[in-house]
């Protein structure tokens, strides 16, 4: 009894392996970002502000951030975005070479958001695979009691 053509499984694996290895690569260079921050940065003092912007992206909503310099304990100093709430001079901030956040606590939590919504996608793929090796099952079943 001729049945429905059935799609190569190989059109399905292949697509579907390189899509969970680029999700599990990109899901790895942002996660290790977050935690490499985490090891490098240190408490600072905001030296200088030289503008501030309240930006409202479409899709991740508020954006607040200012422009300026910071000072480390050991009198080094960098520049650049400091992420989070309107920062002012002599504020202490969390910061790094190169990245500075109004608080340490921005970091954890977009470490923590990202392992969650990682967790969800690469937990998906593989849900879809235990459930389509369930169907194969009940339909070798089905076609077996016919």
């Amino acid at each position: 009894m001729p049945g429905k053509p059935r799609i190569p499984r190989v059109l399905l694996v292949v697509p579907a392996g390189i899509s969970f290895v680029v999700l599990l690569v990109a899901l790895g260079g942002f996660l290790g970002d977050r935690v490499d921050k985490l090891n490098t940065g240190e408490e600072v003092t905001v030296v200088e502000i030289s503008e501030c912007f309240d930006e409202r992206p479409p899709v991740t909503g508020r954006g607040t951030y200012c422009e300026g310099g910071w000072r480390f304990d050991d009198g080094r100093t960098a520049q650049g975005r400091i992420e989070g709430e309107k920062a002012a001079v002599g504020d202490r901030v969390f910061a790094g070479d190169g990245f500075a956040y109004r608080s340490k606590t921005m970091v954890i939590l977009s470490l923590s958001v990202t392992v969650a919504i990682g967790l969800a996608l690469l937990g998906m793929p593989i849900g879809l695979g235990l459930q389509y090796r369930k169907y194969r099952k009940y339909e070798a079943r089905r076609r077996r009691e016919e």
